[in-house]
């Protein structure tokens, strides 16, 4: 039976202490690398911890070094690649000698901040303005990609040799495909699929190929990308970007526009920052060209960092001076914008909660290594104990900046080396957390960002043997067909609220 109404149970309370005591399989928050009021299903309460928090939350993440794999600034001049992560529960990978996280891995320096020209066909609007000089970034480039090119390569063709309704191929420019729009037929299609449910308070999304450098050689399509949010569009009205590389904030705004969706989609304008400042530098320069050229009015708002803390590339005061900036700036140029960060759930504290505008934690059940049944209550429970002390007396300010569950790879023992039950990452089992996570939640206002509408097939090295998850968290696969057997819910017909 489902606990209906807008009474929240109090999860912290000793009304629980007759349960078994699932201490020792605490974990998560967010990538390889998302609520107030949530009344789960009567049927999780068997599953409530005693003393849930106490510890180390997420213990399988303590192994993992906080900043995997080093950069070598004799060869590289640092950069991310704010589509890499360190996958959770498992070993650091090193992409490109460089500091790697879901979001992010290795760049080329410099010399290449102003990125190159996206896509052929490209809009001259959506062009990136500083070309570097190319030549000399192609001998560093070729010398440090050769050794990865084969894990690039494998799953990172979306659609290329799919042919679309027109007869080219997905993975074309605009001069080939021309420029999808929403009288497009494909579009339509896309637009009015019955199995979709804007049910979501908004949506994970990392464009494909927008991992930097990569683009440079393998650059995002346009037309990608306004497809992906013609799906989106389905789902959520608001899109959580996680950084400005590879012009992918311009093609999702450019998408927006294509689609007539300016009133109905809204985009929370990722800044990558790590513990690289020529990255951190050329993000946020990016940022400013893209508030200069298109305005806030897109935009819901700023999240600067994602898990900076939990990779101790930053500290809060250091992350703190940024948002201060951004926001003096914003003043500046009479630009209206909140400015947040996100980091796992575990990060918090009271400091950082005042520092910034919103409260946005990560919190995965998946990686605490409870079970599917579990999962709803237990992302509530820890995001009401651990960071509800922290939490804005305006609620729509608190909100789970990632949760999900991956739909096949594997199970998760959380801290412990093997168990009898465990997160199985599974069709299923997706299907059981957004069943009691889903509808209560719209139900009682509970915002979050589910992670995510489709899968990422790049993310694959970073799987492990009997982890294979990594590339599978998508409802979606990376062509943007719902997974065999997933089910969105469609709580009753009510949908998401602007």
């Amino acid at each position: 039976m489902t606990l209906t109404g807008e009474r929240l149970p109090d999860l912290a309370s000793n009304d629980h202490n007759n349960v078994d005591s699932r201490s020792g399989l605490n974990q998560f928050g967010i990538h390889v690398g998302a609520p107030e009021s949530l009344t789960p299903t009567e049927t999780l309460c068997s599953s409530v911890l005693s003393e849930p928090y106490v510890g180390d939350i997420y213990p399988a993440y303590s192994g993992i070094a906080h900043s995997p794999g080093t950069v070598d600034h004799g060869i590289v001049d640092g950069d991310e690649h704010h589509g890499l992560r360190n996958p959770r529960g498992s070993r650091p990978n090193s992409m490109l000698s460089a500091n790697s996280d879901r979001s992010r891995a290795a760049g080329i320096g410099e010399t290449a901040t102003g990125g190159v020209v996206a896509g052929e066909g490209m809009p001259a609007a959506l062009r990136w303005r500083r070309p570097g000089p190319i030549i000399a970034f192609f001998i560093v480039a070729g010398a440090i990609v050769a050794g990865v090119v084969g894990s690039l390569v494998i799953g990172t063709k979306k659609e290329a040799d799919v042919e679309d309704k027109n007869g080219g191929s997905a993975s074309g420019g605009t001069k080939t495909n021309g420029d999808p729009d929403i009288n497009s037929p494909e579009i339509k299609e896309l637009m009015n699929n019955p199995d979709l449910h804007k049910v979501f308070p908004g949506m994970d999304y990392t464009p494909f190929n927008t991992q930097y450098p990569d683009c440079i050689h393998n650059p995002p399509s346009q037309n990608n990308i306004t497809r992906d949010v013609a799906v989106l569009s389905q789902l959520t009205n608001k899109i959580r970007l996680y950084g400005t590389d590879c012009n992918q904030t311009q093609m999702v705004i450019h998408a927006v526009n294509q689609l007539k969706l300016t009133k109905d989609i809204k985009i929370w304008l990722g800044v990558w920052q790590d513990g690289n400042q020529t990255t951190n530098i050329r993000q946020l320069e990016q940022m400013w060209t893209i508030l200069d050229d298109y305005g806030d009015s897109y935009f819901e708002g700023i999240i600067v960092a994602n898990e900076v803390l939990f990779r101790k590339e930053m500290t809060i005061p250091t992350l703190s001076k940024i948002m201060d900036s951004v926001r003096t700036n914003l003043t500046s140029k009479k630009m209206n914008l909140p400015v947040a960060t996100s980091d796992l759930g575990d990060n918090w504290t009271a400091k950082l909660g005042n520092e910034s505008d919103f409260i946005m934690a990560n919190v995965h059940p998946f990686f605490s290594g409870v079970t599917a049944e579990e999962a709803a209550l237990w992302t509530y429970r820890f995001w009401k104990v651990k960071d509800g002390p922290f939490w804005k007396t305006d609620t729509k300010k608190n909100i789970i900046s990632e949760t999900g569950w991956p739909s096949a790879g594997g199970k998760n023992c959380g801290g412990a080396v093997s168990c009898d039950k465990g997160a199985v990452a599974g069709i299923k089992e997706m299907n059981r957390f957004m069943d009691d996570w889903v509808c209560q939640a719209l139900t009682n206002g509970t915002s979050y960002f589910w992670f995510e509408a489709f899968d990422e097939p790049w993310k694959i090295r970073f799987n492990e043997k009997g982890k294979e998850w990594e590339d599978k968290w998508g409802l979606l696969d990376v062509n943007r067909k719902l997974k065999d057997g997933v089910k969105i819910p469609s709580c009753s017909g009510q949908t998401v609220s602007k």
